[in-house]
């Protein structure tokens, strides 16, 4: 049975309502896990430095545009 337009219309519809809702979350837990991975890199470097290590050189972001990128 074939739908008719209107029926893959609404369909369609859903369907991208769906997934814009199924992207915001996975987008909030993205942030989540950024941000504990920030709590524990800071972690070991506290622990590094209570021990008498030297702190390692932080890293650069990973999520910027690359500098040969100007901004407009």
């Amino acid at each position: 049975m074939a739908m008719d337009p209107a029926q893959l219309k609404k369909n369609f519809e859903e369907q991208i309502a769906t997934t814009e809702k199924q992207i915001r979350e996975l987008e909030e837990n993205l942030t989540k896990a950024r941000e504990y991975k920030i709590k524990l890199v800071g972690g070991l470097e506290t622990i590094g430095l209570l021990s008498g290590e030297e702190a390692p050189p932080t890293e650069p972001p990973t999520d910027t545009a690359p500098a040969s990128i100007e901004p407009s």
